[in-house]
């Protein structure tokens, strides 16, 4: 069970990266050319949400399960078990409610401000995304 879950949670990025990139690249689009929010944009960011929720619960399983992660205290002195324990969870935590406020705005109405909002929202969710990400993937 536990190879099954890490190997979902290295690959889903992948995914949710592309997915991301749709959402920035049509809110930017959006914004400039002031077009309505659609369909299809909001089905992009929901798309999106769905992704970034369940890669953190599948991260949050594993977290719990891991080998690699080791109690607070003993991960403050070394940088990698650091990152697994503490700052990995935390921004992919703010990128989650990020990503959860962009899609929470946007989801009513039609407006095209909300290209403006879900680029900022998401740009923000993919810096913390890669600000954390473990030396394995760079």
């Amino acid at each position: 069970m536990y190879t099954g879950l890490l190997h979902l949670h290295s690959y889903l990025p992948f995914v949710l990266f592309i997915m991301i990139f749709v959402v920035l690249l049509n809110s930017l689009r959006g914004w400039i050319t002031g077009t309505s929010f659609d369909k299809y944009s909001n089905k992009f960011v929901l798309v999106s949400m769905i992704l970034i929720h369940l890669q953190w619960t599948v991260g949050a399983v594993l977290y719990f399960v891991s080998p690699n992660v080791k109690s607070m205290g003993e991960a403050m002195g070394d940088s990698l078990s650091r990152l697994y324990a503490l700052e990995h969870p935390l921004l992919m935590t703010v990128a989650l409610v990020l990503v959860t406020i962009a899609r929470s705005k946007s989801k009513k109405s039609n407006e095209s401000k909300h290209h403006r909002t879900n680029f900022i929202f998401f740009a923000l969710a993919l810096a913390c995304i890669l600000l954390c990400l473990p030396p394995s993937w760079l």
